[in-house]
């Protein structure tokens, strides 16, 4: 096989799936009102045709965890029958709010993406099934469609079928902790220092964990060393999911051709600057439009 596709949302969405930031809002607003009032309460979130799946990912990393924490904690510390087990009380409630947060999230993103249906999805591209398949989406467009084989496609971040529960999805941002000690050696702990650590839970759980998966998916990126062509239909290339990329570029012997879909001018701009950063030959990289790939 001396092709990988490199498959993104823009290729389902080229397939006329809902499967845009919008329609996940749209289907939280109909089916999860509760999560919908998370989202304004507690993160920084837009709705418009600009805002793309990846970020809403890398807004996940907004987590007000202040607010939440406050919404929770109605402790007076200067009331006279106070009392610290108390605060112990606050961090297991704050455990098991931030723990059903989680949980709301992933269901409604599953039950999302179930209630997708491939029933009228048609084969629009010519794609040459015998090749290696990077998929970052979570449908089973290239299975049920394009009836390619399961043991050509590699779902990075798991498919809606086979891995309910483990779907990977989130952010990619870091951050910064408090010391446990000032400059002059005394402990910066506080009465709700694990409270507060609890309340913080919600922006680790919801950050995705590229490098681990990069890990455990070391037969896909040993598998492609003799790849000599890469294609790369509707992917972002944005910075949550890059690291797959340089892995791609270390783990391949010689590449030809990088052949990157593209939709407007300035997408493709940036692809190519993205690109270029990588370290890839200007003239080993090609862009199309999806359009072009399209059966006769």
């Amino acid at each position: 096989m001396s092709k990988l596709y490199i498959i993104g949302n823009g290729f389902d969405r080229y397939h006329n799936l809902p499967t845009s930031y919008n329609d996940f809002h749209r289907f939280v607003i109909q089916n999860h009102s509760n999560l919908q009032n998370i989202f304004e309460d507690y993160f920084q979130l837009s709705v418009n045709s600009e805002y793309l799946w990846t970020d809403f990912e890398t807004d996940l990393s907004s987590f007000n965890w202040k607010a939440f924490f406050n919404e929770f904690n109605h402790i007076d510390v200067l009331n006279e029958n106070f009392k610290p087990s108390s605060v112990f009380g606050l961090e297991d409630e704050l455990e098991q709010e931030t723990e059903e947060l989680i949980r709301k999230i992933r269901d409604a993103f599953e039950n999302w993406l179930m209630d997708l249906s491939l029933e009228d999805t048609e084969k629009k591209l010519d794609l040459n099934e015998n090749s290696i398949f990077l998929n970052f989406n979570y449908t089973l467009t290239l299975e049920e469609i394009y009836e390619i084989s399961r043991d050509n496609i590699y779902h990075i971040h798991g498919d809606v079928e086979h891995n309910q529960g483990s779907l990977i999805f989130g952010h990619n941002k870091t951050l910064r902790s408090k010391p446990t000690f000032d400059k002059n050696g005394e402990s910066t702990r506080a009465l709700f220092s694990d409270s507060e650590g609890t309340a913080h839970y919600p922006f680790f759980a919801l950050k995705k964990p590229v490098r681990d998966t990069i890990a455990e998916n070391k037969k896909f990126f040993g598998s492609i060393r003799e790849v000599s062509e890469i294609i790369v239909l509707g992917h972002s290339l944005n910075s949550i999911d890059l690291p797959y990329f340089k892995e791609i570029k270390k783990k391949v012997k010689d590449i030809s051709k990088w052949n990157i879909s593209f939709y407007y001018d300035s997408e493709r701009d940036e692809h190519l600057k993205t690109l270029l950063k990588m370290g890839i030959d200007h003239d080993k990289i090609e862009f199309f439009k999806m359009n072009e790939l399209e059966l006769g």
